[in-house]
C-alpha cells in the first residue's frame, strides 16, 4: 500500500494536509470563487492556519474574492506541489471571521503583507487604481503594526477533499476522496 493510501486512511485529512503543507514548504492555495452571475474567478492566497475543521487566509474587503464569497460562500481550492507528485482539491463554504481573530493576526504578517493591506485601504479597494497610485500607497504604509479595517480573515470548512498522489510505470497515480457528513469524514478510493 502506499504512503498516501496510509495516511489518508487514518480519517484525518485536514491533518494529513497540515503535514504535506509542512513537508512541502509551500502553504499556497489556488481559491476558486464564484460571482452571482456564476462568473468564476481564481487567484492564489497564502493559507496561513489549518486546524482539524479548517484553514484560513486572508484578505482585504471589498475584493473580487470577499465579494464572490459573500454572495455565493461555496468555493474550491487547490494545493498542487508538482516536485512532490502531491495534489489537493478541497470543496467547501467560506466565511468571514470577527475583526478579533484578524486583528490577533495582523502583527504577524511579514512587513511587505501589511503595507500592501494598508495601500488597498487607502485606495478604498478601487478595482482599477491609477499608475503609482498602489506604489505610493505601500510606500506610505510605513512599519503597518496596526490592521486596517479593511483587512479580514477568511475561514474555509471543507466537506470534501481529495487527495492526490502521482504513480509512476509500475504504480498508478492514487486519489482518495474524503467526504464529510455529520462532523465525520468518510474515505473512499477515486479514480485518478
Amino acid at each position: 500500500m502506499s504512503t498516501v493510501a496510509r495516511e489518508v486512511l487514518d480519517g484525518d485529512p485536514l491533518g494529513v494536509l497540515a503535514r504535506w503543507v509542512a513537508e512541502s514548504g509551500q502553504s499556497t492555495m489556488t481559491l476558486a470563487t464564484a460571482d452571482a452571475d456564476g462568473v468564476p474567478h481564481a487567484r492564489t492566497v497564502l493559507v496561513t492556519a489549518i486546524d482539524a475543521t479548517s484553514l484560513r487566509f486572508h484578505s482585504s474587503t471589498p475584493t473580487t474574492k470577499t465579494r464572490d464569497i459573500a454572495g455565493q460562500p461555496r468555493v474550491a481550492g487547490v494545493f498542487h506541489w508538482p516536485a512532490l507528485g502531491r495534489q489537493v482539491v478541497l470543496a467547501g463554504r467560506a466565511t468571514e471571521l470577527g475583526a478579533e481573530v484578524s486583528r490577533t493576526a495582523f502583527p504577524t504578517r511579514p512587513l511587505g503583507l501589511r503595507r500592501l493591506a494598508w495601500a488597498y485601504e487607502t485606495l478604498g479597494g478601487e478595482d482599477e487604481p491609477g499608475p503609482g497610485d498602489v506604489e505610493r500607497a505601500f510606500a506610505a504604509a510605513g512599519d503597518a503594526q496596526v490592521m486596517p479595517s479593511s483587512w479580514t480573515t477568511i475561514r474555509l470548512e471543507p466537506d470534501q477533499a481529495d487527495f492526490w498522489q502521482v504513480g509512476d510505470d509500475d504504480t498508478p497515480a492514487s486519489k482518495t476522496r474524503f467526504t464529510r457528513g455529520a462532523g465525520t469524514w468518510h474515505a473512499a478510493p477515486a479514480l485518478p
